[in-house]
């Protein structure tokens, strides 16, 4: 049988978003292109087969340095943008924005099969972008092993804070801090997450139909690497296994293990102050984003369809090189034996 190795990482753009034509930087002058040079580090000696990547800021220029110094194929797909046209517009210095890239080694043939617009509303391409909220896509590509295809799904879906009880626990403690003053958040709070997990939902319905979908088109098995911003054990990631069938590899070969690590990643550290730089308070959305961000999480994933079966895989990124660790993310590794179509549960293609 085949191997293929899968790693996947959220890059972590470096910056709060502040609107859709604001951006304020997180971190320290040349920590980002440190960070670069350990990410290129740990995929040379993981020597993965196949990288899903999120978070990536700049595009194109993260995408390319990566292939160029990895010598791998690059596919690569902008998902937000803010107000944009031939590379200039608003903020400025992102390139042409935020996105969803794959990586795979020279000889498996990778091309990019389908963009699937998850949510959002507006127009996001390359070139051009107007954007009237948030846009959340999956990237569909694939590769050939040893003559078998295999279809690789990036993903990253809307953040709907890590559970009910956490949201309420981070209210109580603005309160305590003297940040706000009233019992209750605010009914556009309340709305704000509502809105985000019903659409984090609806995602994921999307994204279960669409691999589906993927599945029996391109009579080929699907490994998905992704930031579902969900725990392995939400009752979201048993629905969306039991419909699709897949097999999450972290929480089989690691349970427990966190790709969201505060008392571990200092990374995190830069977007958990309450305050900027010059001492100012942040806002109160934002001192509730950095209590949440405090919590030890797992929303990192590797997930294989039939066809696929796990055999190894663990945590990546965890370790620094050079003092440095990769992002505010840990990443996830995982192996699995290519099986072919016809045990895919799949009609051989015609």
């Amino acid at each position: 049988m085949t191997r293929l190795r899968i790693v996947n990482l959220n890059t972590w753009i470096g910056l709060l978003v502040r609107g859709l034509t604001r951006l304020e930087k997180v971190e320290p002058p040349g920590h980002k292109r440190r960070r670069f040079d350990a990410m290129v580090a740990e995929l040379k000696v993981r020597a993965p087969d196949v990288v899903t990547l999120q978070e990536c800021l700049p595009l194109p220029a993260l995408a390319t340095d990566l292939a160029e110094a990895l010598d791998y194929e690059v596919v690569w797909q902008v998902a937000n943008s803010g107000l944009r046209l031939f590379g200039f517009g608003l903020p400025t210095g992102i390139g042409r924005g935020e996105g969803l890239t794959v990586l795979a080694r020279r000889g498996l043939g990778l091309e990019h099969l389908e963009t699937k617009r998850l949510s959002g509303r507006g127009l996001v391409n390359d070139w051009f972008s107007f954007q009237a909220g948030p846009v959340r896509i999956a990237l569909a590509c694939r590769v050939h092993l040893d003559g078998s295809p295999v279809i690789v799904v990036n993903t990253h879906v809307r953040y709907g804070f890590p559970n009910h009880d956490a949201f309420w626990e981070g209210w109580r403690t603005l309160r305590e801090r003297g940040v706000v003053t009233q019992a209750e958040p605010p009914g556009w709070l309340l709305k704000l997450l509502h809105d985000n997990r019903t659409t984090r939902d609806l995602e994921l319905k999307r994204l279960a139909d669409w691999v589906g979908q993927l599945r029996r088109e391109h009579q080929a098995p699907v490994v998905i690497g992704a930031d579902f911003n969900l725990d392995p054990d939400t009752p979201q990631m048993a629905e969306f296994l039991a419909e699709t069938g897949f097999t999450n590899a972290l929480p089989r070969l690691a349970p427990g293990a966190l790709t969201w690590d505060p008392g571990g990643n200092y990374n995190i550290g830069f977007g958990t102050k309450w305050t900027w730089d010059n001492g100012k308070p942040k806002s109160m959305i934002l001192q509730l984003m950095a209590y949440l961000d405090l919590i030890p999480q797992t929303p990192d994933h590797v997930m294989f369809s039939p066809g696929l079966t796990l055999t190894d895989g663990g945590v990546a990124f965890e370790q620094p090189h050079e003092e440095t660790l990769a992002s505010d993310h840990y990443g996830v590794w995982a192996d699995a034996s290519v099986e072919g179509v016809r045990r895919a549960g799949l009609d051989a293609p015609r």
